[in-house]
């Protein structure tokens, strides 16, 4: 009985800070800086978009023979850190672990906020993105119907399917919390918001059996999509005959590099969120230790797939594959592979240290440098597949311009925004599975 009474005392403790981060009325002066500094990047996001719109894709690096270039890039980035996010969440979820509670809400909003970056690039890749809807099967007057055989119209398929799924898993997640937001609310609006999004969630023994029912069939879910989606992705590749495309690794190659660098992501906003808030209780060095060593193992399956690649280009006897790789160690966009090398091999080996997995600035730039190798990875693929193919009288060099940095930078500056007004709205740390955490 007194167990019972203290686990009470603390899931109202736990409940009643987590809720107040969001229901009280001050906001930290350092999270009030990023949202500003964020919120700028997102402007001149805005802006580009519009001058793209405006002037077209000229304003983009690309040319011929480098057609698919710097958007192409933005997209399999975000794309692989979106997927990472909603596995990451629903494998831990499957396999029961316990320690999941305090980080998978972040990783569930970074696939939410990542998906949407990841959708714009290829709308601003289409040239003219008002007429999107060009690529859905619908019965049209004029009797056109998509090209099957282009790239775009599946992977309009995989993101439409991908964002349609990670919004409802999110939601599912979310609707307990929002009902412990509405009942703890003072504000007549705010219960209102939160009542309105709670949907008459009333913490019934009814409503958490069909909660967990509906969480796990989504959770199941969650790896077949994830693969579908991002072997499409890589399929769009590896179908082609283009050297330096046209590997079979690529799909389970693309899967681990996504969860690579999904981890890489999920640490750096767990690093930022538990000092903006405080959370260094909840999200603790041992929590980022276990996320420190997901991020080791599967970023040493990205290792061993660039060494398959290069054997496979080599063992094939094939000019042109063996010159991808010459090409890529020597040619102009060797620092390009270099410092991917440096970043995703060299020093992640930092990670086998248990020191720096318990730092959280040391992991904090160690997870940066992990994401930025991954740009870069998908930069050298997309690039130097194909300004080098089969017609050396075609080679030619795409370099970005002021337009693709002002992009990405401010994508970037656009997914953390809508990272940290989530943060503002909901508990960035799921106050039901901290309660659940806590009874196991």
């Amino acid at each position: 009985m007194a167990e019972r009474a203290a686990a009470e005392v603390r899931d109202e403790t736990l409940a009643a800070r987590l809720a107040g981060l969001v229901l009280g009325r001050r906001t930290p002066a350092a999270m009030l800086v990023a949202l500003l500094l964020a919120g700028l990047l997102a402007m001149a996001f805005l802006a580009a978009i519009l001058a793209v719109v405006i002037w077209g894709v000229g304003l983009f690096g690309m040319n011929i023979p480098v057609a698919w270039t710097f958007p192409i890039v933005n997209t399999i980035w975000w794309i692989g850190m979106a997927h990472a996010g909603t596995l990451i969440s629903a494998i831990l979820m499957l396999t029961r672990q316990g320690w999941r509670a305090p980080v998978t809400r972040m990783a569930e909003a970074m696939a939410m906020f990542a998906i949407l970056m990841a959708g714009i690039f290829p709308l601003l890749h289409l040239g003219r993105p008002w007429f999107f809807y060009y690529l859905l099967a619908y019965p049209g007057t004029t009797g056109l119907w998509p090209q099957w055989r282009s790239p775009l119209v599946w992977d309009f398929a995989a993101i439409l399917t991908y964002l349609v799924y990670t919004a409802t898993f999110l939601y599912v997640s979310l609707l307990p919390d929002l009902a412990t937001l509405r009942d703890r609310a003072r504000n007549a609006k705010a219960q209102i918001f939160y009542g309105l999004l709670a949907m008459g969630w009333r913490d019934s023994v009814r409503h958490w059996r069909r909660h967990r029912q509906a969480s796990h069939v989504l959770a199941i879910l969650a790896a077949p999509i994830v693969v579908t989606v991002t072997g499409i992705i890589s399929l769009d590749l590896a179908v082609s005959i283009v050297p330096g495309y046209h590997f079979t690794i690529f799909p389970p190659y693309f899967v681990a590099g996504a969860i690579f660098s999904g981890f890489a992501a999920v640490i750096m906003i767990a690093v930022v969120m538990r000092s903006l808030f405080g959370l260094h209780d909840l999200v603790t060095a041992d929590h980022l230790d276990r996320l420190a060593r997901l991020m080791l193992g599967f970023g040493l399956i990205v290792n061993y797939a660039y060494l398959m690649e290069i054997f496979t280009a080599f063992y094939t006897g094939e000019a042109f594959y063996r010159n991808v790789y010459i090409d890529r160690w020597t040619g102009p966009y060797a620092p390009v592979w270099w410092t991917m090398i440096v970043c995703n091999v060299v020093l992640l080996q930092a990670a086998w240290f248990r020191t720096v997995r318990r730092s959280a600035p040391a992991l904090f730039l160690l997870a940066t440098a992990v994401n930025v190798g991954m740009w870069l990875e998908r930069y050298q693929i997309v690039l130097t597949s194909t300004h080098a193919d089969y017609v050396p009288s075609a080679w030619g060099e795409a370099w970005p311009t002021l337009a693709d940095a002002v992009v990405l930078a401010g994508s970037i500056g656009a997914f953390v925004f809508l990272l940290l007004l989530f943060a503002r709205i909901v508990p960035i740390v799921s106050i039901s599975e901290m309660r659940e955490a806590g009874r196991s």
